[in-house]
């Protein structure tokens, strides 16, 4: 037989959050639901709620509640942020350290694989450092490091002075396990390994002089970018996601993780956006329309803009040519925009929220 707190459970996965399908137990919004003596309290996580979605999140709940049998007094709080791993609270010694010689760090993360994060990643630092920028790629997937193939690196140059030396390729140093270990070669590792990897890719390479360092991070929510931030500061992040809820689902993660440790989120990029078809001119939304406008506008953080689907995307990242070194494409001008947008918003030159430049230029 169903109890009263099984009842609520229910009555809440009715609970929409405003402009999704997806319900707010589904999205991870409900840390904790009490009863006793029909007297209920439904705690929120927070950080996941807008302050100017709270409200309507509240009614919805007191709505949906509203109708179940022996529930007489609904409390709605909000609760503390989820301590899942102890490392992800700072330690009080201070900040973690910054990285001698860069200016910047900035995570690029999706919660999820499968929406081209490293494609993402791997075309804007191409693109910054085509506008004259000194950039570095780090690449923190382990397990799948695809970076070296998609900016046409083999192998690291010979180690210096104790130091490992990274690869260059269209102006972007690079590091990556990819350029160490052979690419049939599984990483069966646990967490201190990826740890112990952040570490030495920070620590034991001679990244220079770099007036940005951007961080491909694995598709989760764990280890690897909790190692980063805690061995050095990151400046910001970047979200990628593609258009439909699924995606979001898991890039609304990824922005809560970023907000507990800290790391400002500069915004959503929706990648794969539509495809145009080369013989009739018609835009086609493979993945649906609109999830990653509807992602940012739900959290409250910017919406960077649109990289359209392109067979180019596909036959640069497979030949190490990304597309934003070409000026004929409509995702490389689309990267070159959002590079230019992002440096701005990181070197504070433009610290203004309107995106309207970008979207027009995508």
């Amino acid at each position: 037989m169903a109890t009263l707190k099984d009842e609520i459970w229910r009555a809440l996965r009715g609970v929409a959050y405003p402009g999704y399908n997806r319900d707010i137990v589904s999205f991870g919004l409900v840390q904790r639901v009490a009863e006793c003596d029909g007297l209920a309290t439904v705690t929120l996580d927070q950080e996941q709620v807008p302050a100017d979605v709270w409200p309507e999140i509240e009614s919805g709940i007191r709505a949906a509640l509203a109708s179940v049998p022996g529930l007489e007094t609904l409390q709605v709080q909000a609760g503390k942020p989820l301590e899942i791993r102890p490392r992800l609270a700072r330690k009080k010694a201070g900040p973690a350290p910054r990285l001698e010689g860069v200016k910047h760090v900035l995570a690029v993360g999706s919660g999820k694989g499968g929406v081209g994060k490293s494609t993402v990643a791997a075309n804007l630092a191409t693109a910054l450092a085509r506008q004259g920028l000194r950039v570095g790629l780090m690449d923190a997937d382990a397990y799948g490091p695809n970076v070296p193939r998609m900016m046409g690196a083999s192998k690291l140059p010979p180690a210096r002075q104790g130091k490992i030396q990274p690869a260059e390729s269209h102006g972007v140093r690079l590091m990556s396990l990819g350029l160490i270990v052979e690419r049939e070669t599984p990483l069966i590792w646990r967490g201190p390994m990826t740890d112990k990897m952040v570490r030495q890719f920070l620590g034991d390479v001679a990244w220079g002089d770099l007036d940005l360092l951007l961080v491909d991070l694995p598709p989760s929510t764990g280890d690897v970018p909790v190692a980063l931030t805690k061995r050095t500061q990151v400046d910001g992040a970047v979200v990628v996601v593609t258009p439909q809820d699924v995606a979001a689902d898991d890039a609304l993660k990824a922005i809560g993780m970023f907000r507990r440790m800290e790391v400002p989120v500069l915004g959503v990029v929706e990648n794969m956006s539509y495809f145009v078809c080369d013989h009739c001119g018609t835009r086609h939304d493979l993945f649906g329309h609109g999830g990653g406008q509807r992602l940012a506008e739900a959290v409250g953080v910017p919406f960077l803009g649109k990289v359209p689907m392109e067979p180019a995307v596909r036959e640069g990242g497979d030949q190490g040519e990304p597309i934003a070194l070409r000026d004929d494409s409509a995702a490389g001008a689309a990267f070159g925009a959002l590079a230019g947008r992002l440096w701005g918003r990181l070197s504070h030159d433009d610290p203004s929220p309107d995106l309207g430049d970008l979207r027009s230029a995508i």
